[in-house]
C-alpha cells in the first residue's frame, strides 16, 4: 500500500510538470522552478503523512489481534494456576504438599512407653506393662488463602476407649490478613486454659502431663475461640489472648445438655518475646524469655438427671510462667478453683506443676527434675496428694526422634501410702 501510494504521487506530479514544461517558455524557468518546489514539498508533505497513516493502522490491527487472542485475567490466573506444578518436600519429620492455591503437611508421631508400677502397701501388687501411649496423624495447612489454615489430628491409639480417636479438627481465619491480631477458630481443639494442656505432648519435659493438670484443664472441647497478638515492631508478640465458648462435656461431645456453655480466657504477656509452650528445650536459648500467663475458666454442669440434680458449677483461675534461657528452662503453674454443687454448697481446691530443665548436652542430653501437688478440698486436713520426681531426654534429633525415661513418688496424705512409677519412652515423628 505504501509503495503504490508514492507511485501514484509520483506520477500525477510528474505528469503536471511535464504539461507545465511543455507550455512554458524559456522566459518563465524561474516561475516554472519555484512551481517545482512547491510541488517537491507537496509530495512530501503527503508522503509523511501516509506513513504516519500507515504506521497507525498497523499499531490499531496489532492491538486488536492482541486482544482477540489474550486470556481474561481470571483466565489468565488459571491458566498461570493450572500450569502451576505440585510440590512434595520432606523435611524433620513431616511431609508438605504445596499447591498453588493450598497447602498440606502431614506428620505421624509415634510414643512407645514401658511402665513399671511399684507400691509401699504390700497389699497392692507391682506391675509392668507394655503400650502405645499414642499414635498420632496431623494434617495441617491452608486452602484458598494462607489466611485460612486447618488442622486434623486423630490418635489411632485411643480407638477403643470413650476419647474416640478425633483430637482436633477446625478451621481457623486471620481477619487481619496475615498480621495475626484477631484470629476466629471453630471446631473440636484445645481450650485455652492450663499452660501445659496448650504445650504438645511431643514437647514435655517428663513422658506425659502431670495429673494436676488433667484434673484441672479439659484439655479439648467443642466450640468457638477468638485469638490473637501485637506489641511493638521489636517485640510483636508481647501480648497474646484467647476467648472462648464451648459446650463443656470435653472432647467429641457434640450435645450441651446442661443448655449451658463453658467459657474460657487467657491472657500471655512476654516482655522479651515469647519463650512459647515447648517444656523441654534441647537447642537452649541465646536470648532470655520469660511469658506470664493468666487464665480463667467457668463452667456449670448442674442438671437434672431423672428427677435429681447432679453436677457442679466451678471458677477456675490458672496462673504460670514459664523461663528460658540458655540451657535452662523452668516452669510453673498454680490452679485455684472454687465450686458449687446443686445445694449450692462451696468448696475449695487447688494445685501446682513446678519442673526445670538443664542441658547437659545442647542437641543431645537433657536433665529435670519435677514437683506437683493437689489439694481437692482446703476445709478438709491431710488429703493432699503430691507427687515428685526425675528425669533424663536423649535427642537423636530433636523432638523428631527422642528418648525419654523419668522416675516419679507419689504420696497421699489420705491414705499414708506411697506408689513409684518408672517409665520409658520412645518417640518418633515421620
Amino acid at each position: 500500500m505504501r509503495r503504490t501510494a508514492k507511485q501514484v504521487l509520483a506520477v500525477v506530479v510528474m505528469a503536471a510538470g511535464m504539461a507545465l514544461w511543455a507550455q512554458s517558455s524559456p522566459g518563465d524557468i524561474e516561475e516554472l522552478k519555484a512551481e517545482l518546489k512547491a510541488a517537491q514539498d507537496l509530495l512530501r508533505s503527503q508522503q509523511a503523512m501516509v506513513e504516519a497513516l500507515q504506521k497507525r493502522v498497523g499499531e490499531l490491527e496489532a492491538r486488536q489481534a492482541a486482544q482477540q487472542a489474550a486470556p481474561t485475567s481470571r483466565e489468565a490466573k488459571a491458566g498461570k494456576d493450572a500450569a502451576a506444578p505440585a510440590t512434595v518436600t520432606w523435611k524433620n519429620g513431616g511431609t508438605t504438599f504445596a499447591f498453588p492455591q493450598a497447602q498440606l503437611k502431614l506428620v505421624n508421631r509415634l510414643q512407645y512407653r514401658w511402665t513399671q508400677d511399684n507400691y509401699s502397701d504390700p497389699e497392692d501388687t507391682d506391675n509392668g506393662a507394655f503400650r502405645i501411649r499414642r499414635f498420632k496423624t496431623q494434617l495441617t495447612g491452608w486452602a484458598y488463602t494462607p489466611d485460612l489454615t486447618f488442622r486434623l489430628q486423630v490418635d489411632w491409639a485411643n480407638a477403643n476407649t470413650s476419647l474416640g480417636i478425633l483430637d482436633d479438627a477446625y478451621v481457623d481465619y486471620d481477619v487481619t490478613r496475615g498480621k495475626g491480631y484477631f484470629h476466629v477458630r471453630g471446631g473440636q481443639f484445645k481450650t485455652p486454659f492450663g499452660r501445659q494442656s496448650l504445650a504438645s505432648t511431643a514437647t514435655d519435659m517428663f513422658a506425659d502431663r502431670s495429673f494436676v493438670t488433667t484434673t484441672f484443664a479439659n484439655i479439648r472441647d467443642v466450640g468457638m475461640m477468638v485469638w490473637g497478638q501485637f506489641g511493638p515492631s521489636q517485640v510483636k508478640d508481647l501480648i497474646e489472648y484467647q476467648a472462648g465458648v464451648f459446650n463443656g462435656g470435653g472432647r467429641s461431645e457434640y450435645t450441651n445438655t446442661d443448655a449451658r456453655y463453658q467459657t474460657d480466657f487467657r491472657v500471655m504477656i512476654s516482655p522479651w518475646g515469647s519463650a512459647g509452650y515447648d517444656e523441654a528445650n534441647p537447642f537452649g536459648t541465646k536470648d532470655p524469655k520469660v511469658s506470664f500467663g493468666l487464665a480463667y475458666e467457668h463452667g456449670d454442669r448442674r442438671e437434672d438427671k431423672s428427677g435429681w440434680m447432679a453436677g457442679r458449677e466451678y471458677h477456675t483461675w490458672g496462673y504460670d510462667l514459664m523461663v528460658k534461657y540458655r540451657r535452662v528452662t523452668a516452669y510453673g503453674e498454680w490452679f485455684d478453683r472454687k465450686m458449687w454443687d446443686v445445694h449450692d454448697k462451696t468448696s475449695r481446691s487447688d494445685g501446682y506443676n513446678a519442673q526445670v530443665g538443664y542441658l547437659l548436652v545442647p542437641g543431645r542430653w537433657e536433665v529435670f527434675a519435677g514437683r506437683w501437688g493437689y489439694d481437692p478440698d482446703r476445709s478438709i486436713l491431710k488429703d493432699r496428694t503430691t507427687e515428685w520426681g526425675l528425669g533424663t531426654n536423649v535427642y537423636f534429633s530433636g523432638f523428631n526422634s527422642k528418648l525419654q525415661a523419668d522416675w516419679r513418688k507419689t504420696s497421699a496424705d489420705k491414705t499414708g501410702k506411697d506408689s513409684y512409677e518408672f517409665r520409658v519412652q520412645y518417640q518418633i515423628m515421620f
